[in-house]
């Protein structure tokens, strides 16, 4: 049980951060548009890079 305890609290802060949610957005751009709505792979990276850039400028880094 404290296993599965300390894997959850290392995702909660995980999700924390502006780069896990830049990947994830990155990652449902990609998939959503190659499989979603049939994009080829660069324009699905480009895509990617734009919701991407959008997370960063709008998430704050982390001030430690």
């Amino acid at each position: 049980m404290e296993k599965l305890n300390k894997y959850i609290r290392y995702c909660a802060d995980r999700l924390t951060e502006p780069s896990t949610w830049q990947g994830i957005g990155f990652l449902v751009a990609l998939t959503g548009c190659k499989v979603g709505i049939g994009m080829d792979w660069g324009q699905a990276a480009g895509l990617g890079g734009v919701i991407s850039a959008a997370i960063k400028m709008a998430l704050p880094d982390s001030k430690q």
